[in-house]
């Protein structure tokens, strides 16, 4: 009988109880701070390559053209490629009209949570970010 009231009164088995309550809650909660800063990190690449692309269009003497265009595409490409979230161009829109003082480049639906699938329908949230530059090609 003294044996049984023992066992009965050790609190190994609480510990255990609490340590497996907690730790799913403490997993979650690292899971979301490590996923939300990884889609924090994509936002700020984002900005930053738009910005290198629209400060690329500002010194060129005709960011309208294609080609000139096409350039500066595949500079925000890079450019966020060295992030490591390489940028769709075709959802990237340079838009400047001649002789108008600004240049804006912009991006649509760009996917925030991108490859992280299971996540539910955070995968699904998407953002759109432009840039605008003053235009400092001075014409001859």
């Amino acid at each position: 009988m003294t044996i049984i009231r023992r066992f009965l009164k050790r609190d190994r088995a609480a510990a255990i109880v609490e340590f497996a309550l907690v730790v799913p809650l403490f997993v979650l909660l690292v899971m979301g701070v490590i996923m939300f800063s990884r889609a924090y990190t994509r936002l700020n690449s984002l900005n930053a390559a738009l910005r290198d692309g629209a400060r690329m269009a500002a010194a060129d003497p005709a960011p309208d053209s294609t080609s000139h265009q096409d350039q500066i595409k595949s500079r925000v490409y890079q450019f966020s490629s060295a992030f490591g979230f390489p940028i769709d161009t075709s959802q990237v829109t340079i838009t400047y009209t001649p002789g108008a003082p600004d240049v804006t480049v912009s991006v649509t639906n760009y996917p925030l949570f991108a490859g992280m699938t299971y996540l539910g329908g955070l995968q699904n949230i998407q953002v759109s970010r432009s840039v605008v530059f003053r235009h400092e090609w001075a014409s001859p």
